[in-house]
């Protein structure tokens, strides 16, 4: 793959073709042109036109290694890395990006038992960041346990997952409606009609909705639907009945609402089992993807959902101005909603296919892998998969 920091031309031909005109960008290879003394395009060269421009996701849900995860990891000799010990089972180098709820503030506050057992009090120590930058590329911290350790335990999470280059995202207020949503740099592959690859970064509007101690506020929903007006838009919200094994009418009416007002797709955690999914409208809606990194270990704690889908991006999408504004969003923390709306530029074309869902497991030792055909045919009728896949399919 010949990847983005290299020097590439983004050059837009223009050809009479009949009574119409009809335009297409073009990715030509800088090398291949410098090596015959030009840095201009000849007319007589076949440059190689843009098949697909593609970036393949993995959302997944609940993800803590305190507590007991923390007391195996401190006994085995896998150290900090013994949560993220089986997690290659899900194949990483397939997906562009994973992106996960992060259950706790990962400071290096010191924490006892009796806090996170009695109290629920939680923390994630920061020695275990290198090993999670492995595998996630971005967390939601609009849950409820982001605060445990107060607005100073979320400025500290913030600045530990900047130095291990972890993004984030979102607010563990319910009420909060200017920093529940903000905006990840996600890596997109462009492929060539002959096979070549360069890899750039758009920019694609991430929202929490925290609902554990209250219901998201109006105020809180406008802000997701200026998101969802400006960019495509997904939201992860932390909410819903613990340990119930479908959603409610509440969920179900504020997560259509989430869809009414603009939203690509719905997929959301905290019940701590896998709920009930939803084809409404054409979009998504997963109710609670389970614990896909947790300590429970009881009845259906130990399964997840980890939703897997691809985005389709317009081929003749300005790459080069997009990964512009996706370096800027990366440099401002996704704080860049302005200088989106500033650029002049068309909404970005981006299209969802290829749904499907990941089984996954930690019963019996905390490590989450890949779940055997029997808890992916669990998984998949808890969510109601295939019914959900082919309303989706039947969509325009």
């Amino acid at each position: 793959m010949e990847k983005r920091h290299s020097k590439l031309l983004l050059i837009l031909i223009f050809a009479t073709i009949g009574l119409g005109t009809c335009n297409g960008l073009i990715l030509a290879n800088a090398m291949s042109i410098r090596s015959s003394g030009s840095n201009t395009y000849d007319p007589g060269t076949v440059v190689p036109s843009v098949s697909s421009v593609k970036t393949r996701l993995l959302f997944a849900g609940t993800v803590f290694w305190g507590r007991r995860t923390d007391d195996l990891a401190r006994a085995s000799e896998l150290g900090v890395a013994y949560p993220f010990a089986q997690l290659d089972s899900l194949h990483r180098e397939q997906y562009q990006a994973w992106i996960g709820n992060l259950e706790c503030p990962v400071t290096p506050n010191e924490h006892t038992e009796y806090e996170e057992e009695n109290l629920l009090v939680f923390n994630c120590n920061t020695d275990y960041l290198e090993e999670a930058a492995k595998y996630y590329s971005a967390f939601s911290l609009g849950t409820n346990h982001a605060d445990n350790w107060g607005e100073e335990g979320i400025v500290e999470t913030k600045q530990n997952l900047d130095e291990v280059g972890i993004q984030y995202f979102g607010h563990y207020r319910y009420d909060n409606s200017t920093e529940n949503c903000g905006i990840l740099s996600i890596p997109v592959e462009a492929t060539l009609d002959n096979g070549t690859v360069y890899e750039y970064n758009i920019p694609i509007g991430f929202c929490s909705a925290h609902g554990v101690f209250g219901i998201p506020t109006e105020e809180a929903f406008d802000n997701i639907e200026k998101y969802a007006s400006i960019l495509p838009t997904i939201v992860m919200p932390h909410m819903g009945v613990e340990y119930e094994n479908s959603s409610d009418e509440l969920r179900q009416n504020l997560f259509h609402n989430l869809i009414d007002r603009g939203v690509d797709m719905v997929l959301a955690d905290h019940p701590h089992h896998v709920q009930n999914a939803e084809a409404y409208n054409g979009h998504l809606i997963v109710y609670s993807m389970g614990n896909f990194m947790f300590d429970q270990q009881f009845d259906e704690t130990v399964y997840s959902a980890a939703i897997d889908v691809t985005g389709n991006v317009a081929k003749d999408t300005d790459l080069e101005a997009w990964d512009g504004l996706a370096a800027t969003c990366l440099k401002k923390h996704g704080d860049c909603l302005a200088d989106i709306e500033n650029s002049g530029l068309p909404r970005l074309d981006l299209k969802w296919s290829d749904y499907d869902f990941v089984a996954t497991t930690d019963a019996g030792n905390i490590q989450t892998r890949l779940g055997d055909d029997s808890d992916r045919a669990f998984v998949g009728n808890r969510l109601n998969w295939d019914s959900v896949v082919s309303n989706l399919e039947r969509m325009p």
